[in-house]
């Protein structure tokens, strides 16, 4: 899922997204691009459970994880999140998020701290869900 194609949807999808509250992404082409920029670097994986967003959305097809409507016919869960982190959308401080990690953690710590304390027991959680597959 994580080839060419995917990049290039995804480049699409996030360049729609963008609004003010994104400032610090200059604009929505540098905020696509960072994007799938990171969509790399992570190998599709959230950040902080490092589960990849391949196996999110197989458990989300088989019901095993449920996702969040919004407005529209959108809904979270299906991708990876831009992560802002406690000075906002800062490019050099955001991350790429799966919608569990990321509404889970919210504001609750540091992104450090999530990642070190809560981020493997999740991991732990999903893969127990994929031998449910």
């Amino acid at each position: 899922m994580c080839g060419e194609n995917y990049f290039e949807e995804q480049r699409k999808r996030v360049k729609k997204l963008y609004v003010q509250k994104h400032v610090g992404f200059g604009g929505a082409v540098a905020m696509a691009d960072w994007y799938v920029a990171r969509l790399k670097k992570q190998e599709c994986r959230c950040y902080y459970c490092e589960t990849s967003i391949d196996d999110i959305n197989r458990l989300i097809a088989a019901t095993l994880l449920k996702t969040r409507s919004v407005r529209g016919d959108g809904k979270r869960g299906p991708v990876l999140e831009i992560d802002k982190q406690e000075n906002g959308y800062c490019i050099e401080e955001c991350v790429l998020a799966c919608y569990y990690c990321n509404n889970d953690k919210s504001y609750t710590c540091s992104k450090e701290d999530y990642k070190k304390y809560f981020g493997p027991t999740r991991k732990q959680y999903f893969n127990s869900l994929m031998k449910q597959l």
